[in-house]
């Protein structure tokens, strides 16, 4: 079926004879080797899958600054990131989807799928700039809908943070939106 598709949207024989495209799985830290090849890792299932219907992916890494520099200029195809924290408020769909979130050559932003779509940003607007919580909830909802109909960003999980404490550490309340700012709340007893 993904062939046909495919093969319905102009992408006839994607046998490898074009251009590759490449999925950016970043180095997001020296410190967390196991990120990089979880990164790596989630970036080859990508891979294979997309080889199956006859599309070939060639996977790159990236210094984070040079990643950034790459998703700002639109340099790329695909992109594997990971979102943490931040999605407490819906109002996290502005920064990830509004026209005017696109990033620019000197302006980093979070809309790096460069989506814009008219209908949304209105919403966006209007749902920011409402004191009405019943009002923004509909905005939200109606939110939602274009973006999981639309699909800017494929989310394919959410990764489950785990947290190992001292003996003595206290007030760990991890938050499920995998926020840290609960570290500002720890206590240590001697």
């Amino acid at each position: 079926m993904a062939k046909k598709l495919l093969d319905e949207a102009g992408l006839k024989d994607p046998d490898g004879d074009g251009p590759q495209t490449a999925i950016y799985a970043s180095r997001w830290s020296t410190k967390c080797p196991a990120a990089n090849a979880a990164g790596k890792a989630y970036a080859s299932v990508i891979q294979n899958y997309l080889k199956d219907v006859g599309v070939p992916v060639a996977i790159e890494t990236a210094e984070l600054n040079t990643l950034f520099d790459e998703l700002r200029r639109g340099s790329f195809q695909i992109f594997y990131g990971q979102w943490v924290g931040g999605n407490q408020d819906p109002i996290f769909f502005k920064d990830l989807f509004a026209t005017s979130e696109i990033p620019t050559e000197t302006r980093a932003s979070r809309n790096r799928s460069r989506y814009s779509n008219k209908e949304l940003d209105a919403l966006l607007a209007e749902a920011v700039n409402t004191f009405d919580r019943e009002k923004a909830k509909q905005l939200y909802t109606r939110i939602q809908e274009i973006v999981s109909n639309e699909l800017p960003v494929l989310p394919l999980w959410y990764q489950a943070n785990i947290v190992i404490a001292k003996k003595g550490v206290r007030n760990i309340k991890v938050d499920a939106s995998g926020d840290w700012g609960f570290v500002k709340n720890l206590t240590v007893e001697k």
